[in-house]
């Protein structure tokens, strides 16, 4: 109000204009009344004015002459531009042009306001004036096309122009769309042109979505209706049926279409079969996308016709063909599509959610429970059996953790579902509220369906871990998807296992060499693995607050995946789809330059390179995430990749905790890759804890890489739990590396004291246990581990058979149940497996074994010498002038031997005497006992080449 109040003084006070202004006044007061203008359209009206009636003012006192002031017509004519005042931004741009004749951006300016005005004829007119002055405007060519086109001209001016636009850009989308344009004015005539036209546009581009439906469209408008499903089912190979709403809809129409012209046919009964079973698996796919882009109405139309079709193809079913078991499969997606209607309702406060989602946990037990088919009864091509194992997988997987959300915290809750609603009564509930009321019950298949036989057992967590993976390939790495089940198992306190999720989707190395740098060329799985980490991680946080301050009692914390809102930024969506663009070479030509520096820019944050601006609570995160993981590994290179970068995220955020511990605080940047949330800051009282548990894990990896003596220096420099168990693992490995059966007094004697020394570590952790219950939940594994370990060392010592033993081990079982009864532990904080049971390695290994150390240590020697020999040829490549490994700019893939090659420099660290069966925490079996390794590294005649990693 102010601005405006000094303008119309300033106004005043110039001679002769406040007539001038008035009228702008009074135009501005009527916009405040029409309705699409707010306060906004208000206040840039009158500063333009202003500013125009300022400025002609400045011409009028500065005595400018006539030439000079229509210079000034151009800027004029923008500004009236600006507030659609296209009459006075026409007279004044022509002013311009009387003056400047040959500018072409004048000619341009002035098109746009002809064409503001829907006058295209002059617009063309004016365009085609600034192309001849300017013939390096390819938009403006393209544009003056556009205008044709829509303007139904056919004196051939329109062909003229789209034929130029497409020399100027070939294989452009629009330039096609304008082709089609005009062969579509051409009615029959045009329809052989038209089908080449697409033919070679589909050629060109056989992903594209509008393409493959004008088609479809075409060959059904003559009907040529086997045409069109033989090219559904050709197509759906590159554009799955999940990807386009539009898509989907042209393929369940044809398929619709099809079945009606054959229903009487006795020669077509297979095919009718086997387009019935595309059908069913077009129409999921359908509802699926309904719900997640529709209303409730439309979702409630499309499950009522899935329904209609389900109910169409139950008499048919009669055993184990493709239709049959396709039934069957769809059968347990109509129910899970039910339940997430259902939710949907409730989220549109279209129903309660008490309501809907005791009906909507009926569902997902009827859906979980259909079993998955079985592969060797399904005749049929392979593609087939995958496709229906993959949904088998997704639809159990989604319905089991959505059962999981809505029986959290609630006793006996899918018994009473049972009980209540899995019989004829709760059927017609269910019915009624999916399905308007003049929908027939006794044509239905929801209404005729037999739900009697419902079982009350809950998923379980090992079957469900399965169930993603298969899940995972389904959804072909949809970053919803991914985020949407590692916060299911974020909200169950298990660790997701996101490495086996990316080992469905990518090729890639896991780990990389060059963790200092921020190549695009050496991105690695666990990159990946840390990027997702990182998503969920913000994710669970952000829900967690809107959980906690909007959420009923009885909605859920998740809701199912089709109608879950976005759980990702959008920066994170773009670096992910860039680097799945990149490593799966389907860039545009011309895009690869700028998705590699976007995906060059995050790998600098995801690796805590430079001012990363990450918040020390999500380092923490990652470091002991990938710890858990790597000690949960058989495989010596897993464990020591996992481990490893783990300390390098400790020691990346150790300096920041000597910043929280002088009170000081961190810096967040405006735009993060991962928000900051101040309620999982790290507080100064809890520093100390944090860089005891990195010095820990600095000395586990000490033990992976068989540095056994720093390592044991480093756990007993720490006192704590966690470090106990460490050394009696060390302790225990040791004594099993000398025992054998003919052990000299000596090393008896040493082997008693490892065994000594790794129970009394045992006890310590036992004893502090009782004095303390809250130590067990830093322990890697139960206390029933403990006391399974104990056990087992007690009997290496023979003290079971000494008197007092018994007396020993009855009073420790005491104490051990005790225990359990006051502490029930994570059953996943040691490994992924719910079952958290320790495997002991087995004794020493054969005197084979023993007797080829020294050939073992002079094959590591000579591969360490062709290490450094490739790192020298290295070396001298990079300082040639024609570098023999370059990245061509449409391309992505590893460049270097350190990122695939097996590193073998590491290899005569590794502790020769290792477990070779179970996940005896970090202890494994060394690559130095694969006799194919062996045989591979031992050719010392042969130098490794570097192997380029393809990722197709």
């Amino acid at each position: 109000m102010n601005w405006l109040a000094s303008t119309l003084l300033s106004v005043i006070s110039l001679q002769n204009t406040l007539a001038t202004f008035a009228p702008c006044v009074a135009m501005a007061l009527l916009w405040t009344q029409t309705p699409g203008y707010g306060i906004e359209s208000v206040w840039e009206y009158l500063r333009v004015q202003s500013l125009l009636i300022d400025n002609m003012e400045k011409l009028r006192l500065e005595g400018i002459s006539g030439g000079q002031k229509s210079m000034k017509g151009f800027f004029f004519a923008k500004l009236y531009y600006e507030v659609k005042e296209y009459e006075l931004a026409k007279r004044y741009i022509s002013t311009y042009l009387n003056v400047q004749e040959r500018d072409p951006k004048a000619h341009r300016f002035l098109g746009q306001l002809y064409e503001a005005e829907d006058n295209i004829e002059k617009a063309v007119g004016c365009y085609k004036r600034s192309v001849e002055l300017n013939p390096t405007q390819k938009d403006l060519v393209l544009k003056i096309a556009e205008l044709l086109c829509s303007n139904d001209i056919t004196d051939g001016r329109a062909k003229y122009w789209v034929e130029r636009a497409a020399k100027l850009f070939p294989g452009s989308p629009a330039v096609y769309r304008l082709k089609e344009q005009l062969l579509d004015c051409k009615g029959e005539d045009g329809w052989n042109q038209l089908f080449d036209l697409i033919q070679a546009e589909l050629y060109a581009r056989p992903d594209d979505v509008y393409i493959n439906i004008r088609l479809v469209e075409l060959y059904r408008s003559n009907n040529r209706f086997r045409d069109a499903v033989l090219h559904c089912q050709e197509a759906e190979k590159k554009i799955p049926l999940q990807s386009s709403l539009e898509w989907c809809t042209c393929v369940v129409k044809t398929l619709e279409e099809y079945l009606e012209t054959i229903q009487d046919s006795e020669s077509d009964k297979i095919n009718w079969r086997s387009t019935k079973k595309d059908l069913l698996l077009a129409y999921s796919s359908f509802v699926k996308m309904t719900l997640s882009s529709r209303d409730v109405q439309e979702c409630k139309e499309s499950l009522e016709s899935f329904d209609h079709v389900l109910q169409s193809v139950k008499p048919y079913v009669n055993g184990t063909d493709e239709l049959s078991l396709t039934f069957l499969e769809m059968k347990g997606h109509f129910y899970m599509h039910s339940g997430t209607l259902l939710l949907k309702m409730a989220q549109h406060n279209e129903a309660q959610w008490r309501v809907v989602s005791e009906l909507a946990a009926l569902c997902y037990l009827i859906a979980f429970q259909v079993p998955k088919p079985k592969s060797k009864l399904i005749k049929g091509d392979q593609t087939g059996q995958d496709m229906l194992e993959m949904l088998a997988c997704d639809r159990k997987s989604q319905s089991g953790h959505m059962l999981l959300n809505l029986s959290h915290g609630k006793q006996d809750f899918f018994k009473e579902i049972v009980e209540s609603f899995a019989n004829k009564s709760g059927q017609s509930t269910l019915f009624d509220a999916l399905f308007e009321s003049g929908v027939s019950k006794e044509r239905s298949f929801l209404g005729t369906d037999d739900i009697g036989n419902v079982s009350t057992q809950a998923p379980e967590q090992v079957e469900l871990a399965r169930c993603d993976i298969g899940a995972v390939r389904m959804h072909n790495g949809s970053l919803q998807h991914l985020v949407w089940l590692g916060l299911q198992w974020k909200s169950m306190s298990v660790l997701p296992a996101i490495r086996k999720w990316l080992k469905q989707l990518f090729h890639l190395p896991q780990e990389t060499s060059r963790l200092e740098t921020n190549a695009p060329e050496s991105i690695c799985l666990l990159d990946l693995e840390v990027f997702l980490l990182g998503v969920v991680f913000t994710s669970h946080l952000q829900l967690q607050e809107k959980f906690n301050s909007h959420y009923g009692v009885h909605q859920p914390q998740f809701l199912p995946l089709p109608v879950c809102k976005q759980l990702y930024t959008e920066r994170q969506r773009s670096w992910w789809e860039a680097v799945r663009t990149l490593i799966h070479k389907k860039t545009i030509p011309g895009t690869a330059a700028k998705l590699r520096l976007l995906v060059q820019h995050e790998i600098s944050t995801l690796r805590a390179l430079g001012k990363h601006g990450l918040q020390p609570a999500l380092i923490i995160h990652w470091a002991k995430s990938l710890q858990k993981t790597g000690t949960s590994l058989n495989s010596f290179y897993d464990q020591k990749e996992y481990i490893g970068r783990s300390v390098y995220y400790w020691k990346k955020v150790l300096p920041m905790l000597e910043t929280i511990k002088k009170r000081r605080s961190i810096p967040e940047p405006t735009d993060p890759l991962f928000k900051h949330f101040h309620s999982v800051d790290v507080q100064v009282s809890q520093v100390a804890e944090y860089e005891e548990e990195a010095h820990i894990v600095f000395a586990m990896l000490d033990a992976v890489d068989g540095k056994t003596d720093d390592a044991l220096l480093a756990f007993e420099a720490i006192k704590n739990v966690v470090s106990y168990w460490n050394l009696a693992l060390i302790f225990q490995r040791k004594a099993e590396e000398i025992e054998n059966d003919a052990m000299s007094p000596e090393e008896q004697e040493e082997h008693k004291s490892y065994l000594l020394r790794s129970r009394n570590y045992l006890i310590q952790i036992i004893d502090e246990s009782l004095l303390d219950t809250s130590v067990t939940e830093k322990l890697p594994v139960s206390i029933e581990t403990v006391k399974e370990m104990l056990d087992t060392v007690i009997q290496e010592l023979g003290e079971n058979g000494e008197e007092g033993s018994s007396a020993f081990r009855s009073d420790l079982s005491r104490a051990v149940d005790s225990e359990i009864k006051h502490s029930t532990p994570s059953p996943t904080k040691f490994s992924l497996s719910p079952t958290k049971s320790y495997k002991f390695s087995p004794k020493t290994p054969p005197r084979w074994a023993e007797d080829q150390k020294s050939i073992l240590q002079m094959i590591c020697q000579q591969v360490e010498a062709l290490k450094n020999e490739m790192q020298e040829m290295k070396l001298n490549n990079s300082n040639s002038n024609v570098p023999s490994h370059r990245w061509p700019s449409e391309s992505f893939g590893t460049d270097t031997m350190s990122d695939s090659y097996q590193r073998a420099q590491n290899l005569h660290e590794a502790p020769l005497t290792v477990a070779t069966t179970g996940p005896s925490v970090y202890y494994s079996q060394s690559p130095a006992y694969n006799s194919q390794y062996l045989l591979r590294t031992a050719a010392t005649n042969v130098t490794p080449t570097k192997v380029r990693t393809s990722f197709s």
